[in-house]
């Protein structure tokens, strides 16, 4: 969702600025598929965005003479997250590597990042704030770039960032660059949680490969996709396909923040259809057929206890 604005007065420097919403995900799925030859991990996973946004503004100028041969980009945040080095931040590094390619010696950028997805969650927040840049990149400077060129610059950024591009319910392979649209799953309510502390990703990848776990199957494969095309609706497709869905790397994640299962059997417990970890975590997530289970759990001891402990809880839906 994007909204442009003309910016009147000659005192302002900036020409135009696009405002985006960046969804959060979830990982309905997560299954190990091999390696590559470097050692990055192939994915075979089904991607899902919700309701909880961080907030892009990417303002677009004229570049003059002081702003140098190099793209100019400047990111704004609220975030006492974000990386010291710029060109570590996913936001920047999009506007950067756009610029970069298709109009380094035309203009200048501003970045604004408003930040509500947490981060070391395994919810994308970074991959999506990168992929809703490149959107808006794409609004203010149209004809510049195709399709495929924005998302070979996605993919150029982290793997789940082409995804990002498409949003919805999809299956997501190798490193995340092949993004395939799955029949929708909107408007299923959810609870998310997340304890204080977060998991390393690279820490989370090292730990499944020292457990020695093995990979999906071409059968298993064909069982999760199969499942996931049925005609019903969207609740009841959840209902018939979760029976098979697992996290590869939800074991290795509570080897090093064990709470994490804490979350899930609340959610499990207190009437989910589905629960699980997203990504390599550590929020959890529980997909509910009504809120009114939601109510109960959020009045209920063991929830008051997790948010007396600092977890961080959110109600979302599928969108």
């Amino acid at each position: 969702m994007s909204k442009e604005t003309n910016i009147p007065g000659r005192k302002d420097p900036f020409i135009r600025k696009v405002t985006r919403r960046a969804p959060a995900k979830v990982n309905l799925f997560l299954r190990m598929d091999g390696k590559r030859e470097d050692g990055y991990h192939l994915l075979y996973s089904c991607m899902q965005t919700i309701s909880i946004y961080d907030e892009i503004t990417v303002r677009l100028r004229e570049k003059d003479p002081s702003d140098g041969k190099d793209p100019s980009v400047t990111l704004v945040s609220d975030s006492s997250f974000l990386p010291r080095d710029p060109f570590k931040n996913t936001a920047f590094l999009a506007a950067y590597r756009f610029l970069q390619k298709y109009g380094a010696d035309e203009y200048a950028v501003e970045v604004s990042l408003t930040k509500n997805i947490p981060s070391q969650a395994g919810l994308g927040g970074g991959s999506s704030d990168a992929a809703s840049v490149l959107l808006a990149m794409a609004d203010l400077l149209p004809k510049k770039i195709s399709d495929e060129d924005l998302q070979a610059i996605a993919a150029s950024i982290g793997a789940d960032v082409p995804f990002f591009l498409f949003g919805g319910t999809s299956l997501c392979e190798g490193v995340g660059e092949i993004v395939t649209k799955l029949p929708d799953l909107k408007g299923l309510p959810m609870l998310l949680l997340k304890p204080k502390r977060g998991v390393s990703t690279p820490a989370c990848y090292k730990a499944f490969d020292e457990m020695g776990a093995s990979c999906i199957t071409e059968e298993e494969k064909k069982i999760l996709i199969g499942k996931l095309q049925g005609p019903e609706e969207p609740s009841e497709r959840l209902i018939h396909a979760s029976a098979d869905w697992s996290n590869d790397l939800q074991a290795p994640a509570l080897l090093a923040v064990p709470e994490i299962e804490e979350g899930i059997r609340l959610l499990s417990d207190g009437g989910a259809v589905f629960s699980a970890m997203s990504g390599s975590g550590s929020a959890v997530f529980g997909i509910f057929e009504a809120e009114e289970k939601i109510r109960l759990i959020e009045e209920s001891r063991e929830y008051q206890k997790l948010i007396r402990e600092g977890w961080w809880a959110q109600r979302a839906e599928t969108i």
